[in-house]
């Protein structure tokens, strides 16, 4: 099944973005990703990508990645340099300083 990315606006420039979750040893992992659109809903550029973790969640983990969450990553990459052209991905690490109100930045680990 094919995963549908959600249109996100910021700064009047128009990105694609997906939120998804996993378990890394017992932690839910949720990582959000990110693609610069086309006005052709293309695709393009590197991909965005932070792999976050819920703040004290305590037994049952529902942590998930919100909108107003896609908005501060893209606008703390655009800062860091994150731009349409090149390929790959483009992580936001710890040390970047991306402050969320229920997540907190994880590195990204060697299986992503």
């Amino acid at each position: 099944m094919k995963k549908k990315h959600r249109k996100l606006v910021v700064d009047g420039m128009a990105y694609a973005w997906a939120g998804d979750w996993r378990y890394v040893s017992g932690v839910r992992v949720v990582r959000i990703r990110a693609w610069f659109q086309t006005e052709e809903d293309r695709k393009v550029g590197p991909t965005l990508a932070v792999n976050l973790e819920g703040k004290g969640n305590g037994m049952t983990d529902d942590s998930a990645a919100l909108p107003r969450d896609a908005r501060e990553a893209i606008l703390l990459a655009r800062g860091l340099g994150w731009s349409p052209e090149g390929r790959g991905t483009f992580w936001i690490q710890p040390e970047h300083g991306l402050e969320l109100e229920a997540l907190s930045v994880i590195a990204p680990d060697a299986s992503t």
